[in-house]
C-alpha cells in the first residue's frame, strides 16, 4: 500500500513538471512569434513584403492563436501581393479567432467592393451594423455598395443612415451631392454640398461640386 501511495507521490510529481515544462515552451514560442511578428512589421515598412510574409508565418507557426499575425498576414497578401484569394484565406483564420472584429471584417468588405463583389460586400458591412447600428462608416460603405452596383435608391437611404449618426461626416454629405448631382436633383445636390462645406470649406473639390450643381441648376431652368 505504502509502495502504491510512493508511486502516485511519483507521477503527480512527474506531471506536474512536464505540465511546467510544456508552459515553459508555450511561452518561449509567444515570445519568439512576437519577435518575428516584429520583424515583419519593420519589413512591412521597408516595403519588403516577401519578406514580411516570411516572418509573419513564421509567427503564426509558433502561436496558431496570433490573431494580430493572421490579420496583418492578409493584408499584406492583399496589399503587397494583390492576392485575395491568399489574404482572404489568412482574414478567415483571424475571424476564427475573432468573429466580430471590425478592422477584419472592414478589409474583407472593401477587398470585395473594390473587386465589384458588391452584394458580398453589402452582406459582410451589414454583419457590422448588425452588431453595431450605430457604426455610421459601415452604413456609408453598404451606401458606396449600392452605389457602385446601381441601386442608387438603397445607396441614399444608407447615406442619410450615416448621416442620422453623424452629421459631420463631410464624406457622406459629398456622395449625396454626387448621386443628387447625376440624378439632376440638383436644388438637393447644393444643399448636400453647402452642408459638407461648413465643415470643411477650404475644400477646394466641394467648391467645384457647388458650382458645377449651380450651373446644373441655371441650365435646368432655361430649358
Amino acid at each position: 500500500m505504502l509502495i502504491r501511495k510512493k508511486r502516485i507521490h511519483v507521477l503527480k510529481r512527474w506531471l506536474i513538471k512536464m505540465t511546467k515544462k510544456t508552459k515553459d515552451k508555450k511561452k518561449v514560442k509567444i515570445a519568439e512569434a512576437e519577435e518575428y511578428y516584429q520583424k515583419g512589421l519593420d519589413c512591412w515598412q521597408q516595403d519588403d513584403t516577401d519578406g514580411g510574409i516570411e516572418c509573419l508565418q513564421k509567427a503564426v507557426k509558433l502561436n496558431p492563436d496570433y490573431f494580430e499575425a493572421w490579420y496583418d498576414l492578409g493584408n499584406a497578401y492583399y496589399s503587397g501581393k494583390n492576392d485575395f484569394d491568399s489574404a482572404y484565406k489568412y482574414w478567415q483564420k483571424a475571424l476564427e479567432l475573432k468573429p466580430d472584429d471590425n478592422n477584419v471584417l472592414y478589409n474583407l468588405g472593401n477587398a470585395y467592393r473594390e473587386m465589384g463583389e458588391f452584394d458580398k460586400a453589402i452582406d459582410i458591412y451589414k454583419k457590422v451594423v448588425g452588431k453595431n447600428p450605430k457604426d455610421h462608416e459601415a452604413w456609408n460603405n453598404i451606401a458606396n455598395a449600392y452605389s457602385g452596383k446601381g441601386e442608387i435608391k438603397s445607396a441614399i437611404e444608407c447615406w442619410k443612415k450615416a448621416l442620422e449618426i453623424k452629421p459631420d461626416k463631410v464624406e457622406t454629405w459629398y456622395n449625396l451631392g454626387v448621386i443628387y448631382l447625376k440624378l439632376e436633383e440638383f436644388d438637393k445636390s447644393i444643399e448636400c454640398t453647402q452642408k459638407a462645406l461648413e465643415f470643411y470649406p477650404e475644400s477646394d473639390e466641394l467648391h467645384r461640386l457647388l458650382n458645377t450643381a449651380k450651373r446644373g441648376k441655371e441650365a435646368q431652368k432655361q430649358k
